[in-house]
Parts: C-alpha cells; structure tokens; sequence
C-alpha cells in the first residue's frame, strides 16, 4: 500500500445565511388544510428572495413561452392526473430558468394516513424525499470542490489507493477517481447490504472496506454502474476533507448553496424526519419502513423540491459568488465527457459519463442529469445548459405497475424539453437523414452521421451485432452471477439493415435501431442510441463485443453457456430428470421389497448361504446416486430462494450460502457414484429402461455440475 497522505482535521466553518426561505406560514397551512383532490394541484413558488424579480417572460423555440402560468398549467396535467391512474401517492416538481426558481409544485400526498389517520399533502418546499443516486451529483460536486481547492492534493487521476487506510485489489489496473465518477472503474455488481432497515446502519469506512467487490474490468474500458464506486469516491472525501461525509456535504455544500432542508444523515435530524414524506409501492399498500442506504455517498440524501432547484441553479452557474459551489473551470470539467476512445474505444461514440453526471442530450437539446430510485421512491433531475433550465421531479411511491414511475419521469422530461427547448421544426426521434446537419458539441446522443451507410454495409453490421447480452452490472464472482440469467437482451438483424433490440434499453418492448454511423445506431423514431465496439477495430468484419447505452451501461456478448436460451432449458431438463429418479426411487424399492418378500423362501439347514458382499456395495453406491440427486435438488431450491431474497435487499447469511455450496458440492461430487451405478446397469444388461434412466442421471448431474460452476454458486466467495 502507498503512503496515505496526511489527513487534514476537520474545518469550521461559520453558517451560511439562509438563502432559501420556506414559504409563509400562512401559505403552507392552507395547503394543509386543503382536501386530497385540491391538493394535487401543487403549490407554486416564484423567485427567491436573494434573485432580482422576474425578467420579462423568454418565449423558447419549442412554441411554448417558459412562464410559471404555463408550466404549472402542463405540470398539472402532466403529474396530477397521473397519480390518479397510476396509484403513486405524492410527487414534488421544481423548475428553473433564467437564473431563479421558476415554479414548484406539490402533488398528491406525503401520507396517505394509512397508519397516522391523517392524510398530508405534498408541499414543494416542506415534504422531503428520497433522491435514491441523485445523490450522487451531490456527491461528486463535494469531490470538486476538494480538486478545486489544488491544497488539499486530491487528483482525478491519481491511483486512488494514496488516499485510503486500507488495500484495495486492483488486479485490472489502477484506479483514479476519474474511474469512479464515470462508473469505469471495472468493478462487479455489489448487492448484499445495499439497502437497510433502521438500525442496520454501518460506517463509511465498514461500507467499503468490509467486502470489496471485485474489479472485474479495465478500469476506463467498460462502464458498468456502480454503487461501490460511488460509495468509495465519497469516502475518499471524508479522508481528505477531515470530517465524516455527512457533515463535509452539509458545511461545503447544503449551507452555501442555502439548502436547508437536505441530509445525507441517516437517521434523519428530528426537525427534518418530520417532514421527510412516506413510501409506498402503490396508494393501497402500507407505508414501507424507511430504507436505510449503507451506501451513502451513492444514494443516501434527502431533500426537497425548491432544495433540488437550488442545486440546478448551482450547476447552470446561476447563484450569487457567496453561495457558488464551483467556479467556472470546475463547472465545465463536470459537465463534459469525462472519457474518450484512448480508453473507451469505439464507445465513445455513443452517450459518454461527465463526471458523476450522465449525457441526456438530445438533438439540438444539450442536456446532463440523474435519476435515482430507492425500493419506494423515484427521481429525476436535467439541467439544460444552453437554455439555462432544469427540472427536478421526485416521488414516493412506484405505482401499480413496474414501470409507472419510470413512464411518468419519461413523460415530465421528455415532454419539458419538447415543450419548451426543442425547435418548433425539431422532433425527438427523425431519421438519420433528416438529422444530418446536426451536431452536438457534447459528443453524446445528438451526434449523428453524415450520411447514412449504404444497405449491404448497413446488413454486414446487423449481422455482427447479432446476439445474446448480458449487462455489465451484474455480480460475476459469486452466486449473484444467477442474475445474468434474468435481463439478457437479444439482438436480432432484419432485412433493411436495422436491428431489433429485445427488450430496449429500460424498456420492456422490442426497439429497432438503424446504423448512423459505422459505431452508432439510434432507435428508429426516438433519440436513444447504442454504440458498439469490437475486439478487433481493424477488422470491419468483426463480431460486436460491447453495445453501451444511457453513458454508464454495458451490453457484453454472452457467452453460449451464458444464455438464458440454452441455460435455462438445460437446467429445467436436468431437474425434470432428477425429480423423476426421486420419484422412482422409492416406488421401485417398495416394489421390489413386495416381490422378494413373495418369492423368498428360507434357506435348508446346513446350506450354505453365498456372500453378498458385491450387492451390498452396489446398493451403498446407488445410495450415494440418489442422495448426492436429493442434495442438488435442495441446493437448487435454496439458490432460488436466496435469489428471491438478494432482489430484494433481504440479508442473507454466510453461512446459509456456505451449506447451499456444501449441498451443491455433494451433488457434483454424486456423479462418480452416479456413473458407476450407470456402467453396472450396463454390464448386467438391466434393460433399456434402467440403463437409459441411470445414463440421463449421469448427464443431469453433470449439467447440473457445469451450471454450478459457470454460475459461481461454488465458489470461493459468497460475498453479493
């Protein structure tokens, strides 16, 4: 381990006055007061107090003038109807432009009584929510501010190790926090211990270092999500900002920028866990307890709509110099590509990280942002450099279906750029064609070709896409690597020269995508794009590798065991056969027992009884055969069962997963028993019957034994 540099201790600092005021007490208890229906129509803010009042209305391309009246007016339609349909129970909406919070809406409710009897409408400036990763964004300004300052030597790219109290393998390559704040680092998915109940909190330092994940990547390859590299940038701040990351975040961030009503405490201060709103699956259930995010750096902030508004006017550079977070250099270094094809290859074609923040441009709508998602609630924030705006959109609750938060946040994203930014000619999907003279100096999602390829080049690239993927967010060192089996997406070419993606990208349909460029191709009718990469960029005919999208997500070619097409029927087969020997065992002993007790008959006296010394062993070896049988069984209803549980954050114990292995072992070990009882079917011409269903045996258990050693549930590690 390198020299850890000296820790500084912790600053004081005075307060920051308070930049942010609540709205009038008056306002806030009408609100209250008002009934469920009425409150969905929000409450609205204007500027600020600290801003210069309103300048005239700007009337923006997309035909549609940037004003409060119409936004609130879209906003209700929007958002208030869509809690009625979709059973969310409360979102909070803020939007900025020009310099000052245009307008902040509350909808639905922060309770729905259920458990209190008292239902609580969401108001913009008083309900808290859950960010879930916007978090991040937070996060990573704190980390600019200390690679602004130069004194406090934090490097973006310097081998991060200098700056922790303990070793980190990296058998892949160094790491920098570069790496981590574009999600390149190359580490596995980490699951266990992510999100908790009160009580089950651990300290940042335990968060990281207790079971790192393994990288599994070249750092700067391959973007894979990752929560772990969020958390470890954070605490890389705590250790060179000399204050736990809770307060670092408060005094450097929330205090300047005048955010009053955010945290990254866990548990919440009293003052604010009062306001902070419940979470819901839907408006029918129980409110869900509060989640804890161990991960805190990565997700563990709270805060409100009109806080959320601050923190966009910081980034667009539109708070006064006292309450500033970064200066203008800083600023620009978080909001452009923070990678390029040095490391990323042909990758860097497509949407590529800023740093911490994700590339949401579309053409002609510059754009960067975060979403987040905690287990009950959901948000969204863009911020729109080029036209000076943001909106922030936050919920609690996830609706009836699996995708309604997600469809709602689309729709309020979306539909702000289209209405209000985009050129009134301009649609968000068009063809290559018709896109042909646009460019995006962000180099992410709007850049598109020059002219499209023709239609053989166009068809040898659909074939080379051709395939089955696996996200590069998944365990792959332990038993979590099952999850692969879940999520695969199958790329398929069609007779124009497009290719069909199954499902698309944070879809659950079939997009089809055209070629805009030899590395680029973008969904058909939308903005969406992928980017490709081969093992061999010199070779025109080389098989596709890695398909990137949404900036931090990787798509890897599965290999033919990885294919849920091929592994999953050969896993059902194999268990189909085992069930059926279990089944049988038993009956046929019973049968056989029943016959011999028939025909038997007592020996003469004086006659002599022959050995039954070779029985005894084949009876003993077809015991083991059928327990080490039983034995995978049990080991696959336990994988499944704790698959069950790792999805949704359940803890799950080491030494559960150290007897699911033992079992698992004791079923590969079966197929030497198996296979002898096999061969003497064989040899005493026991018939076909017999001798087919001891060979299937045979063949089940090794499949089995295959399956448990490509997906890691025997394996050294069972951290997830």
């Amino acid at each position: 381990m390198t020299t850890t540099p000296t820790i500084r201790p912790p600053r004081r600092r005075p307060r920051a006055p308070r930049l942010l005021p609540r709205l009038a007490a008056a306002t806030a208890a009408v609100a209250l007061a008002l009934p469920l229906a009425a409150c969905s129509a929000g409450a609205a803010s204007g500027a600020t107090a600290d801003t210069a009042p309103p300048a005239p209305p700007r009337h923006q391309p997309g035909g549609h003038t940037l004003t409060a009246d119409d936004v609130d007016g879209w906003l209700d339609g929007a958002v208030g109807s869509a809690l009625q349909t979709t059973g969310i129970p409360g979102a909070s909406v803020s939007v900025v432009s020009g310099g000052e919070l245009l307008t902040a809406r509350g909808y639905g409710v922060a309770d729905t009584g259920t458990e209190s009897g008292t239902v609580v409408p969401v108001d913009p400036d008083e309900t808290l929510f859950r960010v879930g990763s916007v978090s991040k964004v937070v996060s990573a300004t704190a980390i600019m501010q200390l690679v602004e300052r130069g004194d406090l030597d934090l490097d973006l790219d310097a081998d991060v190790q200098q700056y922790l109290d303990f070793d980190l393998d990296t058998p892949k390559g160094a790491i920098t926090l570069r790496h981590l704040l574009t999600h390149t680092a190359g580490f596995e998915e980490v699951i266990s211990g992510l999100i908790g109940t009160p009580g089950s909190e651990v300290s940042l330092h335990d968060a990281v270092s207790a079971a790192p994940p393994a990288q599994v990547y070249a750092p700067g390859t391959t973007p894979a999500y990752s929560n772990y590299g969020a958390t470890l940038a954070g605490y890389i701040a705590e250790r060179v900002g000399g204050e736990p990351f809770a307060e670092l975040l408060q005094h450097d961030v929330f205090e300047p920028a005048g955010m009053t009503s955010s945290s990254f405490e866990q548990p919440l201060p009293d003052a604010l866990d009062a306001r902070l709103a419940k979470g819901y699956a839907d408006d029918s259930k129980p409110a869900s307890p509060t989640e804890v995010v161990n991960a805190a750096p990565a997700g563990a902030m709270t805060s409100s709509a009109t806080d959320m508004a601050r923190f966009m006017l910081a980034h667009l550079g539109e708070l006064p110099d006292g309450a500033s977070l970064l200066g203008d250099d800083a600023l620009a270094e978080m909001h452009r590509p923070a990678l390029d094809s040095d490391d990323l290859g042909t990758l860097a074609a497509g949407q590529r990280m800023d740093l911490a923040f994700f590339d949401d441009s579309t053409p002609g709508v510059p754009a960067f942002g975060h979403d987040g998602d905690t287990q009950v609630f959901h948000t969204a924030m863009r911020i729109f450099p080029e036209h000076d705006a943001g909106i922030f959109i936050t919920m609690n609750g996830s609706g009836r279906s699996a995708t309604d938060s997600l469809d709602l946040r689309t729709t309020v994203l979306q539909g702000f750029a289209d209405r209000y930014l985009r050129d009134a000619g301009e649609s968000t999907g068009g063809s290559a064609d018709e896109s042909a003279d646009e460019s995006d100096s962000r180099g992410g999602a709007g850049a598109v070709a020059e002219s499209g390829s023709d239609a053989e080049s166009a068809g040898s690239d659909a074939a080379a896409l051709a395939g089955t993927y696996v996200s590069s967010r998944s365990p792959v060192t332990n038993f979590g690597s099952l999850l692969a089996l879940s999520g695969q997406t199958v790329v398929a070419p069609r007779a124009d020269g497009t290719v069909s993606v199954t499902p698309k990208p944070l879809g659950v349909t079939t997009g089809v995508y055209e070629q805009i460029e030899p590395d680029l191709w973008r969904e058909v009718g939308g903005d969406a794009v992928l980017a490709t990469r081969t093992d061999d960029a010199t070779d025109p005919d080389a098989t596709v590798t890695a398909i990137s999208w949404g900036a931090s997500f990787t798509m890897l070619r599965a290999e033919p065991w990885q294919a849920a097409s091929v592994a999953l029927p050969l896993v059902i087969a194999s268990v189909v056969v085992l069930l059926v020997s279990l089944i049988v065992w038993p009956a046929t002993a019973l049968a056989g027992l029943g016959s011999s007790s028939r025909r038997g008959t007592a020996p003469a006296p004086g006659t002599a009884v022959a050995p039954r010394t070779a029985p005894r062993r084949r009876d003993r070896t077809l015991l083991l055969s059928r327990l080490g049988q039983a034995s995978t069984m049990l080991a696959l209803v336990g994988w499944a069962v704790v698959a069950v549980q790792a999805m949704s954050f359940a803890e799950v114990s080491a030494t559960t997963l150290r007897v699911l292995q033992a079992l698992q072992l004791l079923g590969v070990l079966a197929v030497v028993p198996a296979a002898i009882v096999a061969w003497q079917a064989v040899r005493a011409r026991r018939g076909w019957a017999v001798v087919t269903g001891r060979v299937l045996v045979v063949v089940a258990l090794v499949a089995l034994a295959g399956f448990a050693f490509a997906f890691r549930l025997i394996a050294p590690s069972v951290s997830f």
